[in-house]
């Protein structure tokens, strides 16, 4: 039980870190509102609340959260929480770096509501390693990202959603480091 809870939390890590990753270079316009969010949301507490959908496990979604305050980040698979430290300028930079590796494209889509407020749907396509993927992020008026879709659509087909949550972010009352 403890290896499917410790590969759990790795989807669940992965699927919720994925949204730096490839998004954008400093140069394309068009992404740069997505990458300003990222870099944004990088610093401020969030809970992420995460659903992983695989064609390996159809009908079986994977549920998982994580809470980022300041320098730790607390992710829960399935009943645990677990500690781990986290570093803010470190994930900015790997990011940044991660940019530059994987063609993509990002386009401007529309203005949406989401929770009654506004946001702006981006939908961002990558290639990489994995094989292609396709996000759509929807970024509310103080720039963060307040939703997130991303469809793997390689050998291992996956769709990862994402709420990012921004009031009263506390951390979880049981956790183990």
């Amino acid at each position: 039980m403890t290896s499917i809870r410790r590969g759990l939390s790795s989807l669940i890590l992965a699927a919720a870190l994925a949204l730096p990753a490839g998004i954008a270079k400093a140069d394309d316009a068009a992404c740069q509102p997505v990458l300003d969010a990222v870099i944004k949301q990088a610093g401020v507490p969030v809970r992420q609340v995460i659903t992983i959908e695989s064609a390996a496990a159809p009908g079986k979604p994977l549920r998982g959260e994580i809470i980022r305050l300041g320098d730790t980040l607390y992710m829960r698979a399935g009943t645990e929480w677990i500690a781990k430290p986290y570093d803010a300028l470190k994930a900015v930079r790997d990011s940044t770096q991660a940019l530059q590796k994987s063609p993509h494209t990002c386009t401007r889509v529309r203005i949406d509501t989401f929770d009654g407020k506004e946001a702006t749907l981006y939908r961002v396509q990558t290639s990489g390693a994995q094989g292609p993927t396709v996000s759509e992020i929807w970024i509310g008026g103080d720039g963060l990202p307040v939703r997130q879709q991303t469809d793997v659509q390689g050998a291992d087909k996956a769709q990862h959603k994402v709420r990012f949550e921004y009031a009263n972010v506390t951390a979880p009352a049981n956790f183990r480091r």
